[in-house]
Order: structure tokens, then C-alpha cells, then sequence
């Protein structure tokens, strides 16, 4: 029957798109991504086939023949791994677009309620990327970083190191919001503010100890961001002070998943500055 033929020619093509999707899933993330988009333009066209599918297997069911019956419930059990397939590729689709995703927050950039709820919120880890380590001297936010250690948040701070070359130092202070300082100056605040945080920290339980780690880095400075568990809270990227809004207040940021870029890219790069300034304490 030529009918017959067709259909196994249609169950051919299914087993192939059915092998593609699970090939699909071994890949890395970044190729499913990519090749998602083809498989989905290319199945995007198996709505109308379904439809005929099952007009054909309505027309077979009319008929008395008992083999004519079977095959028209097996044309409805293809349509059904038709339409599937469309919905797990869709999930895929949806569940892509949400990481890379990203919300824009106009104001309270870093400023004490900003940096409080960052460790609030956090539940198994919290790094800082910063330029100066001033803020984190604050009696206040400290406690709040004991408690979240206590409760099993590890958390982390990059801070540029007192100990930096001149020319980091000098490159650091124009980009610098308030209160601006020269590099001499920065260097004496930087090296004030790691001992006092030293000092607070050393009066921590030795559980509440092992989960903070403090570093300084000695490159210049280019990147500036929090990353509560999956979510990176970033703002201004080595901008000239006097372009920066004149209050703290004012600083707008970008939310944006760890799992999907930029977040990716910026994750990395906090690692490796980690790493590398590892070598240097």
C-alpha cells in the first residue's frame, strides 16, 4: 500500500528528528544553544504534518479492516511524540532566554542597604569584586557576614591590595567614586582598612572564620560586582569618577544570571583574579 510507504517514511524522519534531540542533550550547553535554534526551525513545519496524521487516522478508523485500526492508533501515537518533542524543545527555549536574562535596578548601587541585603540574601555563597575595601570596614555589615558564615554561606572579597604599584594605585583613584583619593592616599586607606577587618574577623567563631576569605588583588582595576549564589549584581566598569551620578544613591546596576552571559564571562574572571592574587598574599 502506497499509504503504508508514506507513513514509514514519515516514521523514518520522526526517528531521526527523536535520535537528533537526544544527541542534542550529550553536547556541551553552548552547543545545544546553537543547534537548537536549527533543530527548532526545522520542526517548527510538523504542526500541518500532525494535523494530517490524524486526518489519516481518522479516515483508517472508519474502515472495518482490524489492521487498518491498529495502524490509524499508532499514526495517533506519532502525533503525540510529534507534538512532545515540540514541547521540550520550547522548554529549552524558555529555560535559555531566562538565563540570560537580566534586569536593570536604577539606583543603590553598593551604597550599606544595597551591600546588607547581598548578604542576606545569599545562601551558599557571596563574592565581592571591589575597588576599595572602605565600606567592608563597617562594624555593622561584618556581623551581618558572621552571621550568613554561621548559617554556611561562604563568602568571599577581592579588594585591590595596598600593596599594588604605584601606577595601579594612580589609575585606580580616577576611577574612584567618592570620596576621590590620591594614590598615596588610597594606599594608606587600603592598608588601614585590611587590618581592621582582619581584626573584627579574628574575633569570629573558628567556624564563622573558615567560611570568610579576604584577598587583594594588584592589576588595575576593571571590573566591580557582587555575585550572590547564581546571581551577579554589577555596575560601573572602570568609568571616569566625575562621569559617575554625583551620590552614591544614584549608581544604577544590571541583575543578571551567573549561568548565561555576561554572567559567565565575569564568573571567570573573578576566579582567575582569585586565583592569581592567591599567588601573591
Amino acid at each position: 500500500m502506497e499509504i503504508l510507504n508514506d507513513i514509514d517514511a514519515v516514521l523514518g524522519m520522526f526517528g531521526f528528528a527523536i535520535t537528533l534531540v537526544t544527541l542534542l542533550k550529550v553536547q556541551s550547553v553552548r552547543r545545544i544553544q546553537r543547534e537548537e535554534r536549527d533543530l527548532l526551525r526545522k520542526l517548527y513545519g510538523t504542526e500541518s504534518l500532525a494535523n494530517h496524521l490524524r486526518s489519516a487516522a481518522t479516515f483508517l478508523r472508519k474502515d472495518q479492516d482490524n489492521e487498518a485500526r491498529v495502524l490509524a492508533e499508532e499514526l495517533v501515537r506519532l502525533c503525540g511524540q510529534i507534538e512532545g518533542i515540540g514541547r521540550a524543545l520550547d522548554t529549552m527555549t524558555r529555560v535559555t532566554r531566562a538565563a540570560n536574562a537580566s534586569l536593570v535596578v536604577d539606583r543603590g548601587y553598593f551604597t550599606p542597604v544595597f551591600l546588607r541585603r547581598a548578604v542576606d540574601d545569599a545562601r551558599r555563597n557571596i563574592d565581592f569584586l571591589i575597588y576599595r575595601n572602605l565600606q567592608f570596614t563597617n562594624v555593622d555589615l561584618l556581623e551581618s557576614m558572621e552571621y550568613a558564615a554561621k548559617r554556611g554561606v561562604r563568602i568571599r572579597i577581592l579588594a585591590l591590595s595596598s600593596r599594588a604599584d604605584d601606577s595601579v594605585l594612580e589609575q585606580a583613584s580616577m576611577v574612584l567614586p567618592w570620596p576621590q583619593a590620591d594614590a598615596k592616599t588610597l594606599r594608606r586607606q587600603l592598608a588601614e582598612s585590611e587590618e581592621r577587618i582582619r581584626g573584627i574577623v579574628a574575633g569570629w567563631s573558628e567556624p564563622a572564620r573558615a567560611k570568610f576569605e579576604y584577598r587583594g588583588y594588584s592589576v588595575a582595576p576593571n571590573v566591580h560586582f557582587v555575585r550572590v549564589d547564581g546571581v551577579l549584581r554589577q555596575g560601573f566598569i572602570g568609568t571616569f569618577s566625575a562621569a559617575q551620578p554625583a551620590r552614591l544613591e544614584d549608581r544604577p546596576y544590571l541583575e543578571v544570571s551567573a549561568a548565561g552571559e555576561p554572567g559567565v564571562t565575569l564568573s571567570r574572571h573573578f576566579d582567575q583574579l582569585w586565583e592569581r592574587s592567591a599567588a601573591r598574599n
